[in-house]
């Protein structure tokens, strides 16, 4: 009887556990494949290409580079991936790395959220949050952003863990919380100190709401974060020795960035004023400001005040010292949605706290949802003001349920915090997908995420070129890389990391360039254009001492670009003296 009895004590602890599996596991298939999301959004050129060129074909891409830059540094990206695809091959493995980033997503604003409120209203949130575009847009492309969105959330999660949390081992969430700030190091050093600004932020609202042994115990997560950040980050550096080898992470970051210069790149250092979704983060923090004062100081709602207000606080006083990033200006502002997803969620699970609503008000969230995904295919230019409109409509909808709570714990006050969570939803997306071209890379279709661009199409084509030009030279060739004038086959060019690589940037190769290909010597040269005369032209420009030989070609089909076969030709060149 006795070891019935303990059977059965376990069963009902495991129960509520695998109720919110379950229930994450279904948010995260049904936005991953059932929402009419797309598994491959389209990419970045030519960022995108390079990370998955390097999960894909690994050490093969940078051997026969003239330089392989830094690149290959993005290891929490790139060794990951290229385990998954080790296993599975590139289409089984690139799917099962998005799905796993959305479910990542939703677990981590899932749990959040449940250490708050009810199961229903989490699982409102977590689906509302996976929906986004924002999100969707770049877990389906293999730019470093996606996987920046996920670890980002998890390491806020982690964070309230360490501060809220009774875990049984003490150590084990500052532990994984250093081991999460790793990866993202790896994957992008500014994710990595903001994701860190809301953890300290979160951690010190432990400090000063916890009664006893607060000192004591963030001095404890801060060596146990340190340990996990120290296993993790030598985890890291280990498997890049192992991927390419003769490669040295350390000197190749520090060469690299003593050598980026950002203001070559910069348009406008003033385009992120213009970027209405700005406006989305603002929001998040009036949101988190108004459940604050509401229920008048609840540690949770302060929670969500810090993360919104540290996520804004880092980032404007970063780029008043490192203006260069904005020149990509989209992907850094996405990375602020983490930290308003979690103070937008925070925020509205504090107002209902853990009310257990009745079903009937789940028709709220069900009938937002054709909106929700209609707005994710938003193609038109918002203009600020009507952005700004929106910001306030969001702010008043929750100011509205937020007043509605305080006077009543009825069904009313649920459904008044589902609306406003509606609300949420759908102007996120409409400020997302109507912020019209930002930055020099122009702005990336966020509406992607549902509409599809060719994306799985284009990204075969670019893999057949890259397997040819790996198939047709060898780990002791330098290849270097020429693009049409026009940069028209640049995307395809770049899974051989077109760039710093490049051998000219011209129809011919001028003097210059030619001096500079005779320091550099290849022993191959990928060509890269629409057409075959294009080819010829520059081919014809090689001097003949380098003795190129006669370009080898295959045809590639880019939609886009004004013909139906564009060429991926080869010619190696045999030096004299």
């Amino acid at each position: 009887m006795i070891q019935g009895a303990v059977a059965a004590a376990r069963a009902s602890k495991l129960r509520p556990v695998a109720l919110d599996a379950t229930i994450v596991a279904a948010i995260s298939i049904f936005s991953a494949f059932f929402s009419g999301s797309r598994q491959w959004v389209g990419v970045n050129s030519p960022d995108s290409e390079f990370y998955a060129s390097l999960a894909l074909f690994g050490n093969e891409v940078t051997d026969r580079a003239i330089d392989p830059a830094y690149f290959w540094t993005r290891l929490g990206f790139i060794a990951p991936v290229r385990g998954v695809i080790s296993l599975l091959g590139p289409w089984a493995g690139f799917a099962l790395w998005r799905f796993f980033l959305v479910a990542l997503i939703v677990a981590s604003i899932y749990w959040l959220i449940l250490q708050v409120s009810s199961r229903k209203l989490a699982s409102v949130i977590a689906l509302f949050a996976a929906l986004n575009t924002m999100v969707l847009s770049y877990v389906g492309n293999p730019y470093l952003t996606g996987t920046i969105l996920a670890a980002t959330l998890l390491f806020i999660a982690l964070a309230t863990w360490c501060t809220f949390g009774t875990p049984r081992i003490n150590w084990l969430p500052a532990f994984i919380s250093g081991a999460i700030a790793a990866w993202l190091l790896m994957l992008n050093p500014y994710a990595c100190f903001l994701a860190l600004s809301m953890w300290v932020g979160i951690r010190l609202v432990g400090v000063f709401v916890s009664p006893t042994g607060r000192w004591r115990t963030l001095l404890f997560d801060t060596f146990a974060a340190i340990a996990g950040f120290a296993a993790s980050f030598i985890t890291f550096i280990a498997l890049g020795l192992i991927l390419f080898p003769g490669l040295n992470w350390v000197s190749t970051y520090m060469y690299w960035n003593g050598r980026l210069d950002y203001a070559d790149f910069i348009s406008d250092p003033m385009i992120w004023a213009s970027d209405i979704a700005l406006l989305v983060p603002v929001s998040a923090l009036v949101i988190a400001a108004i459940s604050a004062i509401t229920t008048r100081g609840n540690r949770w709602a302060i929670t969500a005040v810090v993360i919104a207000l540290t996520n804004i606080a880092f980032t404007a006083i970063y780029y008043t010292f490192v203006p260069g990033p904005w020149l990509e200006a989209p992907h850094y502002v996405a990375k602020l949605w983490p930290g308003s997803l979690a103070a937008i969620g925070l925020a509205a699970a504090v107002l209902l706290q853990r009310r257990n609503f009745r079903s009937l008000a789940l028709l709220v969230p069900l009938a937002a949802l054709p909106l929700i995904l209609w707005s994710g295919r938003w193609a038109e230019v918002i203009e600020r003001p009507i952005g700004a409109l929106i910001a306030l409509l969001i702010c008043i909808g929750f100011a509205v349920a937020a007043s509605i709570t305080r006077r009543s714990v009825d069904l009313t006050s649920t459904l008044a915090v589902l609306v406003a969570l509606a609300i949420t939803a759908v102007g996120m997306q409409l400020l997302q997908n109507g912020r019209g071209l930002t930055g020099i890379y122009g702005q990336y279709p966020f509406r992607a995420a549902y509409v599809d661009f060719s994306g799985e199409q284009i990204m075969r084509e670019k893999i057949k070129a890259e397997q040819w030009i790996i198939d047709n030279t060898s780990a002791a060739d330098t290849v270097g890389i020429w693009t049409d004038p026009d940069h028209q086959m640049a995307a395809v060019a770049a899974m051989q990391l077109w760039g710093c690589n490049n051998v000219s940037t011209e129809e011919e190769l001028t003097r210059e360039e030619v001096d500079s290909l005779e320091l550099s010597t290849p022993t191959a040269i990928a060509m890269y254009a629409p057409t075959r005369e294009q080819v010829d032209i520059f081919w014809g420009s090689i001097p003949p001492w380098a003795r190129p030989s006669p370009p080898e070609c295959t045809t590639v089909k880019i939609p886009g670009i004004g013909v139906q076969d564009a060429y991926v030709c080869l010619t190696h060149l045999r030096w004299l003296g």
